[in-house]
């Protein structure tokens, strides 16, 4: 009987070990991270930058640079680089960590009429700044899909930036 119990255990647990999905490891620049895909959304790298796309949603994750150690500042200047110019707002800005980094998540919209949402979230690794983002879509088909890559985001190892420019200049 014994013999039964424990094959069934290690049948169940070798069938829920094989059904659960593998993170997948990316370099973003010199980010080294791994976060959590749903199967049907196709992944591009472009290096520093790397997308997600399902139809017409897209979702991404960019290197922003170095830019010095104050997280505010950096995601203000990142915000530029990204081109939320005038005509968006912060509709909500909220403060965590991943893998015990500072993080920020900042939620935008246009300013008039508090519609076209758009989600962002900033990560300072050392003095560089990991962006991930919804590039592109309605915020609606693409909120699960946000939090998901959000909470499975996690860097996979640590950053040598000895040498590197820093963008800001010393803060």
């Amino acid at each position: 009987m014994r013999r039964v119990v424990w094959l069934l255990f290690l049948t169940l647990s070798l069938t829920a070990a094989c059904d659960q999905p593998e993170p997948t490891r990316i370099q973003v620049g010199t980010h080294a991270v791994s976060l959590m895909v749903p199967p049907d959304w196709e992944h591009f790298d472009s290096g520093e930058k790397h997308q997600f796309r399902k139809d017409f949603e897209r979702i991404a994750v960019e290197d922003m640079g170095r830019m010095g150690w104050n997280i505010d500042k950096a995601i203000e200047r990142a915000l530029v680089q990204l081109r939320e110019d005038g005509r968006r707002e912060t509709a909500s800005r909220d403060s965590f960590q991943v893998s015990g980094r500072p993080a920020r998540a900042v939620d935008t919209w246009d300013h008039l009429s508090h519609q076209y949402r758009k989600r962002y979230v900033f990560v300072m690794n050392e003095k560089s700044l990991l962006a991930l983002y919804m590039a592109q879509g309605q915020f609606e088909l693409m909120d699960a899909v946000f939090e998901g890559l959000k909470t499975s985001l996690a860097f996979t190892d640590s950053l040598d930036l000895a040498g590197l420019p820093d963008t800001e200049g010393g803060d």
